[in-house]
């Protein structure tokens, strides 16, 4: 739960930090998920192409892309009957985006 919430405190400040108004509503942190998911799909075939990570790695993100965008769409489904439990989900959801934007922000150095 530590690692949910650290996640989480991580992908606001960088929001703040880029001069973006912090997303504080389940709908405003789904749809910055959402652009999250585009950002480490694209993020990952730039890479891919400057030949900085692998072929299996870039397939691996966009495995893990697939199964983020799976389950901001179960959230967002679940939000309609059970908001407490969808919040759960969509901060799990942020908090393995934001190792995959981690991982690939240490790729893009080298």
């Amino acid at each position: 739960m530590k690692n949910i919430i650290l996640a989480v405190a991580v992908f606001l400040t960088a929001c703040a930090g880029l001069g973006l108004p912090t997303p504080t509503t389940f709908n405003e942190r789904l749809a910055a998920a959402y652009g999250t998911v585009t950002e480490v799909r694209s993020d990952a075939t730039i890479l891919l192409s400057a030949g900085k990570i692998t072929p299996a790695d870039a397939q691996n993100v966009q495995n893990q892309a697939d199964n983020a965008k799976a389950a901001l769409d179960l959230a967002r489904t679940m939000s309609k009957g059970d908001l407490p439990a969808a919040n759960t989900r969509l901060t799990a959801t942020i908090a393995a985006l934001t190792a995959l934007q981690a991982y690939l922000a240490s790729r893009k150095g080298k």
